[in-house]
């Protein structure tokens, strides 16, 4: 159905595809895995003829016999979405704020003009259902902002899908995803494949999921393809000194130095938060939501505390409530002994606690300065300029950078950097307790591998006790010692992560473990 045949691609003077060579048949599922910038994305661009302004292909990119490097952009935009269907890594920003779920569906079906607008209307219901989004439960009125993470997705597939498509393209569609809704996903792209015979290329860094989805797989790295064939076959020989090495930083496990543990730094009590929910009718009154309701947990001195659950579990709310952004009804936040009240937390308190983001790009201010980004806790501990210059400079070398790279732009850095950097502010007031928010669900599994080795580093050497919030069960059996399971407000689960993980006693942790996609080792592929 699809071949690449020596595609390259420059832009000015940088050469971003090399040589990139692959064939995709009618109802086959193909992957492609590698880093950021390996030229994963702008292979799957290059195919529906959506590369940068300014870029330069040659080549051969040949979809049913017809060059699409050679076809006028008239014809290419009947084929996109008809013939060729794409899903986007990141469903806030592919999809339209201002448009229902039901209008955004429907436009790639009047486009087309394959029906009129009642047409488009019942088939997008159609095609939302197909995908899992009963218009019973959760209707085509609905804004995007208005539903979780796993229902945009599900909405940019309803989309792609509109016109049945005979190639699908999904890039990284389930990264930020937890493990439930990424197994939902994952089978729902299955049984698409299966059931409308269309070919899937998919594009991702999680060598877990290409396994349990590809038929053939093709590595990239540098823009081009370094490693291909059959996933089975792939996955046993790791013949590429580039494969075997995304093997090894996918299980990677951070030596950390055993250390008795200290007193409680973090102490959760009874931790309860209620928000009013939706409103029955014009004048009802509303069912309360108790997104935290009745949560304990301690974090001791030195000690890594994992805390899962699916989207909407709660975890972000009582993240809040410990950071003193969101006040409690019932129960109790204690940092050190203190008592950490929403709107009333003392300077000298709350530096004693600082908090990692999943996004760092979004959490720095674009138009400062890196110097300027990681002295930004020192307004809740004042220091002499000359002590701020010093601490910003320890901050940055320890985690891996330069003094001389406080003087660029956070845009000027890659991925894996700004999180280094955003680790950097987060430890250049050394603080006990560090919450990571999803800190590494986005990263590649080599950029993991050394933020990992960071965070485990920068534990043995400050002392520092992590909470460390994530999706991903491999990350948090890697960094963590303990592990809370967390479900509708509740903690559910709790113990040593090791024995937690492999031997859960709870329903729901059960589910949790058996959804994670799973690395094999190459002797049982």
């Amino acid at each position: 159905m699809l071949t690449v045949d020596g595609l390259w691609m420059r832009i000015g003077n940088a050469q971003i595809l090399r040589d990139v060579s692959f064939d995709v048949a009618p109802g086959e599922v193909f992957g492609i895995v590698g880093e950021s910038g390996s030229g994963k994305s702008m292979t799957a661009l290059s195919v529906l003829r959506l590369e940068p302004r300014g870029a330069r292909l040659s080549g051969r990119i040949a979809f049913e016999g017809r060059d699409l490097l050679t076809e006028p952009e008239r014809r290419l935009n009947a084929l996109r979405g008809r013939d060729i269907g794409m899903i986007f890594q990141e469903p806030m920003t592919a999809l339209n704020p201002l448009k229902t779920i039901g209008d955004q569906v429907a436009e790639t079906l009047l486009v087309h003009g394959a029906a009129d607008r009642s047409g488009a209307r019942a088939m997008a219901e159609e095609r939302l259902a197909r995908v899992g989004l009963d218009p019973a439960r959760v209707p085509l009125s609905r804004y995007p902002h208005e539903l979780s993470g796993g229902q945009r997705q599900r909405v940019c597939i309803a989309a792609a899908v509109a016109l049945r498509p005979k190639l699908l393209i999904a890039d990284e569609p389930t990264t930020a995803l937890d493990v439930t809704t990424q197994a939902q996903i994952l089978e729902l792209l299955k049984d698409l494949v299966a059931d409308e015979g269309m070919a899937l290329m998919l594009i991702t860094h999680d060598l877990a999921v290409v396994h349990g989805l590809a038929d053939r797989v093709a590595v990239m790295r540098g823009g081009e393809v370094v490693d291909q064939g059959p996933t089975g076959q792939l996955f046993r020989a790791r013949a590429h000194p580039y494969t075997a090495r995304l093997f090894e930083d996918s299980r990677h496990v951070p030596k950390r130095a055993a250390r008795p543990k200290g007193q409680p730094v973090l102490d959760v009590r009874d931790a309860v938060r209620v928000y009013p929910g939706r409103r029955r009718g014009l004048f009802g009154g509303s069912d309360p939501v108790r997104a935290v309701d009745g949560v304990s947990l301690t974090v001791a001195a030195g000690e890594s505390v994992g805390l899962v659950g699916e989207s909407g579990c709660g975890k972000s709310t009582l993240t809040r409530a410990i950071l003193g952004l969101e006040p409690l009804q019932g129960g109790a936040v204690q940092l050190d002994g203190q008592a950490v009240v929403a709107g009333r937390v003392p300077s000298d308190l709350r530096r004693r606690m600082q908090v990692v983001f999943q996004d760092p790009y979004g959490s720095f201010d674009p138009r400062q300065k890196v110097s300027r980004l990681v002295a930004e806790p020192f307004h809740l501990h004042p220091v002499p300029a000359d002590e701020r210059r010093r601490r910003v400079a320890e901050a940055l070398k320890a985690v891996g950078l330069t003094p001389e790279d406080g003087s660029r732009f956070i845009h000027e850095f890659s991925g894996g950097q700004r999180q280094r950097i955003a680790i950097a502010r987060a430890i250049v007031i050394r603080p006990g307790l560090v919450i990571l928010d999803e800190a590494v669900s986005a990263l590649d599994v080599s950029i993991r591998a050394q933020i990992l080795d960071l965070l485990a580093d920068l534990q043995h050497r400050f002392g520092l006790s992590y909470l460390f919030i994530s999706h991903d069960l491999s990350v948090v059996r890697a960094i963590t010692d303990r592990v809370l399971v967390m479900k509708s407000g509740k903690i559910v689960e709790q113990g040593e992560t090791a024995q937690v993980l492999h031997a859960p006693d709870n329903g729901y942790t059960r589910a949790l473990v058996a959804a994670a996609p799973v690395l094999p080792d190459a002797e049982t592929v």
